[in-house]
């Protein structure tokens, strides 16, 4: 392709998702502005109750629908006051990785991956949403296996409410730029043979060599591994399952990073060294789940 093949690829690219891209980043910020996440939080309790969990976990859990953060500084608060033991904190946080992964569905993989990757990344957010349900069931039986008291938290937790064109231009700023930058250098690189002379370089993999290229992409920015992902299935170089791998391989790879980066201040700051258990152990079952993926896929599709 030539420079002007290029440029008209990209523009049709912009053109198909961007629209995509600012229609759902725009309901998702209407939604939350309009109360529909608390809603969603409150109409949820009735139905925690039923599973027989203590009153703190069921508030932590309603909560991290809404906000992790909210979410964790409950826990964090009936700790300290001795209403829950770490046991039972540890539990919680298990059962929180559903509400949590929620979240990013209607903040991340609904507004901006799936209209970038397609169908390929409605699959992969299935693949998050199935991985943080098996966390969950195995924080679900652990809570099961203790008893608890009825504490109630009786504050309620509210997003804060902005303007959701704002929130949509604030977002189409930011968004726009890096989906042309990062998917006119996918097709430059395309044209100029770079993607064939990785594939060449590391050809002793047993496996296609750009899964690396996205995975190491992904450890320095998710959502430009989102865009290179979507010009490597274009340009016929990545096919939708080892793009599947490469974006799982990438969570793996950044799964330290983003704990030490992200997680880890935040559970110190609320817990103190406990918090580093709790961030060793949700790490560790997330990739001990997505190893297992990985082998699904590798063996079955």
């Amino acid at each position: 392709m030539n420079i002007i093949d290029i440029t008209l690829n990209t523009l049709r690219f912009l053109l198909l998702t961007v629209p995509v891209i600012a229609v759902a980043s725009y309901l998702v910020s209407y939604s939350i502005n309009k109360g529909i996440m608390n809603c969603i939080s409150i109409k949820i309790e009735p139905f925690l109750r039923k599973l027989g969990l203590n009153q703190i976990i069921i508030a932590s859990i309603a909560v991290c629908f809404i906000s992790p953060i909210a979410s964790y500084s409950i826990l964090s608060q009936a700790l300290r006051e001795g209403k829950i033991s770490e046991r039972e904190v540890i539990a919680t946080s298990f059962l929180n990785s559903f509400p949590a992964t929620f979240s990013h569905v209607y903040s991340f993989f609904i507004p901006f991956v799936i209209p970038v990757l397609g169908w390929t990344g409605f699959v992969y957010m299935c693949i998050r949403i199935i991985v943080s349900v098996v966390k969950s069931f195995i924080g679900y039986v652990l809570a099961l296996r203790i008893r608890g008291c009825g504490y109630v938290i009786g504050e309620e937790v509210r997003v804060r409410e902005y303007s959701s064109l704002k929130s949509l231009l604030k977002t189409l700023k930011s968004v726009i730029p890096l989906l042309a930058i990062t998917y006119l250098a996918v097709n430059l690189a395309f044209s100029y043979g770079i993607f064939e002379n990785v594939e060449r370089i590391l050809s002793f993999l047993p496996f296609d060599p750009n899964v690396i290229t996205v995975a190491v992409t992904e450890f320095v920015n998710v959502r430009v591994a989102i865009v290179l992902s979507a010009g490597l299935i274009e340009n016929g170089v990545l096919s939708q399952k080892w793009t599947l791998i490469a974006l799982i391989l990438g969570n793996i790879i950044t799964l330290s990073a983003r704990s030490f980066k992200h997680s880890l201040p935040l559970h110190i700051s609320l817990f103190g060294k406990f918090g580093l258990k709790l961030v060793a152990l949700n790490s560790a079952a997330t990739f001990l789940l997505d190893l297992l993926v990985i082998f699904i896929l590798l063996v079955f599709f």
